[in-house]
């Protein structure tokens, strides 16, 4: 049984103007309620309130240890065409960032049909600075969810399940359902997140928990189910040096 997350890499500061809280208060939030480490990870430059580049880049100032917590230093690219383009440079991605999140919104790519919305996910799963596959639930971008998921197996992309969407975008919920299936029948990783825009709501994701649950779903294929798969994970994925101002 999965009780809870030890970290939380989906989050938003007041960077993104329809976000409310500093980074600080976010990391004051995760140290609260004892999370070994905390993502921010506000949305790329597509987005109409979004970061620019030179915001993600500069990163680096933050300090690897606050109150407790592990920052990590993280984004939410914009997946910006059936490509699978995104709005973060190659550079900032692998060199600047810990993990670059990619999503797509509908503000940023309208909704195209499954045959599209795949075909951007299987460029993903081979663009290299993208660590997490973020909430690919959403209804107006279905996909061919068995293909993508087995290749995400196949190029090591972590799958993310988002406490968001329960919320605010409801009509995924049966779509995350089925995705959290194939991850475990593919052995594919997940992280659980929570996409908050306010820091009351860090590191808390109890439908996501009771979905993964109701299934039975491997503690050990959650990346950040527990300190121990989460240190692993940033150690050998990220390569994560707490003594560095860069990675």
């Amino acid at each position: 049984m999965i009780k809870g997350i030890a970290a939380d890499l989906h989050t938003h500061t007041n960077v993104s103007q329809h976000a409310y809280s500093t980074a600080y208060e976010n990391i004051v939030a995760a140290s609260r309620l004892g999370l070994y480490a905390v993502g921010i990870s506000d949305h790329g430059p597509a987005m109409e309130d979004g970061a620019g580049e030179g915001h993600f880049r500069n990163l680096r100032v933050l300090p690897r240890m606050v109150e407790g917590v592990r920052v990590l230093r993280g984004a939410e690219a914009n997946i910006l065409d059936f490509n699978g383009n995104v709005d973060l440079s190659d550079n900032t991605r692998r060199e600047r960032l810990d993990y670059c999140i990619a999503s797509f919104h509908e503000d940023v790519c309208r909704p195209g049909t499954t045959a599209e919305h795949t075909a951007a996910y299987l460029a993903l799963a081979e663009m290299p600075g993208i660590q997490i596959i973020g909430h690919s639930g959403t209804a107006c971008f279905a996909y061919d969810y068995e293909m993508v998921i087995r290749r995400f197996r196949e190029t090591g992309k972590i799958v993310e399940i988002n406490e968001a969407s329960f919320h605010v975008r409801p009509g995924s919920i049966e779509n995350c359902r089925k995705i959290a299936m194939l991850c475990k029948k593919y052995e594919v990783r997940i992280v659980v997140d929570t996409d908050s825009h306010f820091c009351s709501l860090i590191g808390r994701a109890p439908m996501s928990l009771e979905l993964l649950n109701s299934m039975d779903f491997p503690e050990k294929l959650v990346i950040n189910a527990n300190v121990e798969n989460m240190a692993r994970w940033m150690e050998e994925d990220l390569k994560w040096n707490p003594g560095s101002s860069i990675k």
